[in-house]
């Protein structure tokens, strides 16, 4: 997942959003420019509805608009894609103006952006606090399995090699080890802060290096470090072999993907539709589908369609 700041201040909002809208192409009507105000009704809506589906501006987000958006259409949804419309600072506002009334989420991303003093780290409890933060006019559906969220990883190699399967195996022999991540990871305190109170883990050194990308992987594999600090779903992980430890005491929140909607415009369809997804969408799942669009430079859209129809959800 792309990081999406949650330090964006509110004023760039509205210049965000005249600006930084996309779209990407379907069946259902698309369209380009800065989301428009409208679209939210004041009571909920009956029959299977209509709903403006937005994106952030990457392309795991559009791709999991698109498979949303789709899942909806098929069940007789009037849809309307308004995709890669920006960051949060944007595409919030838009969501509670009624520009738009649907976009996928991060669980844990949004629950501290709503609510920056949320302390929720697991699955069950982000969500159980997610309504709240959401507020009266906005309402969370069921999320998926599928995370995008921040792993330590290691070459298969050096599991093999240490017996690692979860962080806390490497307690014993991180202090011969090297650590690549962004350089924030060092302060942040989900980072090398919680490693070592979470886990009792304390890496020898610690290298400062970009987040995810081909110089974390190209790092990793080479040896220059041995293990880093990549992004669940990205397609370096399969690709390389690459193990992901897990995370057994949570210690990074949450990232499960999760429906933020516009309350006024939730139907039965809208929300069996869109749950329907969200049962099928494991984070396996969800990084093959990446790589499809990010490596095979595949379309998002027809991605999107072919996975739903091979779950029956076309």
């Amino acid at each position: 997942m792309k990081r999406i700041s949650l330090l964006a201040v509110a004023g760039v909002a509205a210049a965000l959003a005249l600006t930084a809208c996309g779209s990407s192409g379907s069946s259902s009507k698309s369209t380009t420019g800065a989301p428009t105000s409208g679209g939210s009704n004041a009571s909920a809506a009956s029959g299977p509805g209509s709903v403006i589906v937005g994106s952030a501006d990457f392309a795991e987000n559009v791709l999991l608009a698109n498979i949303y958006a789709d899942a909806m259409s098929a069940k007789g949804v009037k849809v309307t894609k308004k995709l890669n419309i920006g960051e949060r600072a944007a595409y919030i506002p838009a969501l509670k103006d009624g520009s738009i009334d649907f976009i996928p989420e991060y669980s844990g991303s949004i629950l501290y952006y709503l609510d920056p003093k949320a302390t929720a780290k697991s699955p069950a409890d982000v969500y159980a606090a997610l309504p709240t933060a959401a507020g009266s006019d906005l309402s969370v559906l069921q999320y998926a399995a599928a995370q995008d969220s921040d792993t330590i990883t290691v070459t298969k190699a050096t599991a093999s090699k240490y017996h690692l399967t979860s962080i806390a195996d490497l307690q014993s022999v991180a202090s011969k080890l090297t650590l690549g991540a962004p350089a924030a990871f060092q302060t942040r305190a989900d980072g090398v802060p919680a490693l070592k109170s979470v886990y009792g883990v304390t890496f020898g050194t610690f290298t400062p290096i970009s987040a995810s990308g081909s110089i974390t992987v190209d790092s990793l594999k080479n040896g220059n470090i041995d293990a880093a600090d990549i992004f669940s779903t990205d397609p370096s992980i399969a690709a390389n072999d690459f193990v992901s430890l897990t995370d057994p005491k949570s210690m990074f929140a949450a990232q499960n993907i999760i429906p933020l909607v516009s309350k006024a415009k939730l139907t039965s369809t809208i929300t069996d539709a869109a749950n329907a997804v969200s049962a099928k969408l494991d984070t396996a799942t969800l990084a093959s589908l990446v790589t499809k669009v990010q490596v095979d430079k595949q379309d998002s859209d027809t991605v999107a369609k072919a996975w739903l129809s091979s779950v029956g959800l076309g």
